[in-house]
């Protein structure tokens, strides 16, 4: 979702640090050629976001601060609230904040999330705009995807059935290129996909499946990893749009077509590695009659 403040960003950076663990192993390419590896690990990364327990975070941050009258442990003790599914809590002690000094970006932030947590996503989307107005770099410049998630959530409420014919970012898998266009601004797919990556990060641990516009996420996430970097990540990240409940009949053909690209391309290692050991075995017999190669000391012998 968005920064919930400094004590927010080092409770999840300590929950979710990885092992300087190395993967090796290739994967496959949309174009059926060979990818580095196969690993998604932004995939990896959500999986752990979904299973952190907030409502024991909550009960720990919100029995320090209890009580607090520091402007900053009481913003924090907002977090609390909202990790112990008190959001209303939250924003009426946040507007609180914000009249007793506006102008506080974090105090902004957490407003946003909160609106958000609790079914306003009007008030939301105001409070997170106001949160890049007054920090445009906030949360690794990627608070823009914040509100555009609240603003096609907000379009559903007008329309059931908007996720059924559009995504947060309108992305179409087979057709992403390296650089992608939305809303007039240029990004990177790789960006792109951090991007997505990072807001998921903490959107997950509030929101469980199933949820449209996080589904509708996951399965352009997935069209950023098919193109970029693995349709074996794709297919781990389609399966958590499946989870959260997007349309298994977008998301079949996609598996189908995926499934045919990895097979193929394994049997083209299989068949160019069985032609280089065909060669080998070759070349080795090759040398054997010629006396260059021997097999055993007694073959040795034979030539001396």
């Amino acid at each position: 979702m968005k920064s919930l403040g400094c004590f927010l960003s080092v409770l999840i950076l300590t929950n979710t640090a990885w092992p300087c663990a190395n993967f090796t192993g290739s994967g496959t390419k949309f174009d059926g050629s060979a990818a580095k590896s196969s690993h998604a690990y932004g995939a990896m990364r959500l999986r752990a976001a979904i299973n952190r327990n907030l409502g024991n975070d909550g009960k720990e941050i919100e029995a320090q601060l209890r009580g607090a009258t520091n402007f900053n442990d009481r913003s924090d003790y907002s977090i609390a609230l909202m990790y112990l599914g008190r959001a209303t809590d939250a924003v009426a002690l946040l507007e609180k904040l914000e009249t007793e000094r506006p102008g506080e970006y974090f105090v902004a932030a957490n407003l946003g999330t909160a609106y958000e947590l609790s079914g306003n996503n009007q008030k939301a989307l105001k409070w997170i705009t106001e949160g890049i107005r007054r920090n445009p770099d906030s949360h690794e410049d990627t608070e823009w995807l914040h509100a555009r998630i609240l603003k096609a959530k907000i379009a559903e409420s007008n329309d059931k059935a908007y996720f059924e014919k559009h995504s947060v970012l309108e992305l179409e898998p087979g057709v992403v290129s390296e650089t992608v266009t939305l809303d007039g601004k240029s990004f990177s797919a790789i960006k792109l996909a951090e991007a997505i990556e990072h807001q998921l990060g903490e959107r997950l641990q509030f929101v469980k499946p199933p949820d449209a516009p996080v589904a509708s996420l996951l399965f352009d996430y997935a069209a950023i990893e098919a193109a970029t970097r693995s349709l074996e990540g794709a297919k781990k990240i389609l399966t958590m749009a499946s989870d959260y409940g997007y349309p298994r009949a977008r998301i079949e053909p996609l598996l189908r077509d995926y499934d045919q690209k990895i097979s193929d391309r394994r049997l083209k290692d299989y068949l160019v590695y069985g032609l280089i050991g065909a060669g080998v075995i070759a070349l080795l017999v090759w040398l054997y009659k010629r006396g260059i190669f021997v097999i055993s000391s007694r073959d040795l012998k034979k030539r001396v």
